[in-house]
């Protein structure tokens, strides 16, 4: 009898566990989003003129970085993958004014722009998810733009 009694309340603190674990639904939409994560109601939008254009910066984080001319200074700006670029036939070059639309964070101890788009002219690329993940080049065919201007051959499909 005393060892039914003991399994018994051993399940019922395993199984209310989980319950008091759990947050409310105020709990959960007052809470901040960690550090470093990706936030799209905290995206700002630069415009400046290109200093210099890396496409394979070894400075993390690694990848595309743009050194941003604004009237308010000089601002690092990442960019992910440069292959992403080269396939939308993207060109950032020095001296063009540009328009980034991301979130300023820090990488190790310097403050990046994460860009998540990218505006050249009348031309708009994606280079992020809505959530901040850099795009991989395979990626390309989510941008229904970039998508558009690929010739048939490059657009894939069955083989």
């Amino acid at each position: 009898m005393k060892f039914q009694l003991l399994v018994a309340v051993a399940c019922a603190a395993i199984c209310a566990g989980p319950v008091f674990a759990q947050r409310s639904p105020a709990a959960s939409a007052n809470a901040k989003p960690a550090l470093g994560s990706y936030d799209r109601a905290n995206e700002v939008s630069l415009q400046g003129t290109v200093l210099t254009y890396t496409e394979n910066s070894a400075t993390p984080p690694i990848g595309a970085h743009v050194l941003l001319q604004t009237s308010s200074g000089n601002v690092d700006v990442h960019l992910g993958d440069a292959r992403l670029l080269h396939l939308a036939k993207f060109s950032i070059t020095q001296g063009a004014s540009v328009r980034f639309v991301g979130q300023m964070q820090t990488a190790g101890n310097s403050p990046v722009f994460f860009a998540r788009l990218v505006q050249v002219g009348a031309q708009v690329l994606a280079v992020r998810s809505e959530r901040g993940f850099p795009l991989a080049p395979a990626g390309a065919r989510a941008n229904k733009a970039l998508l558009a201007s690929l010739p048939a051959d490059r657009k894939g499909g069955a083989r």
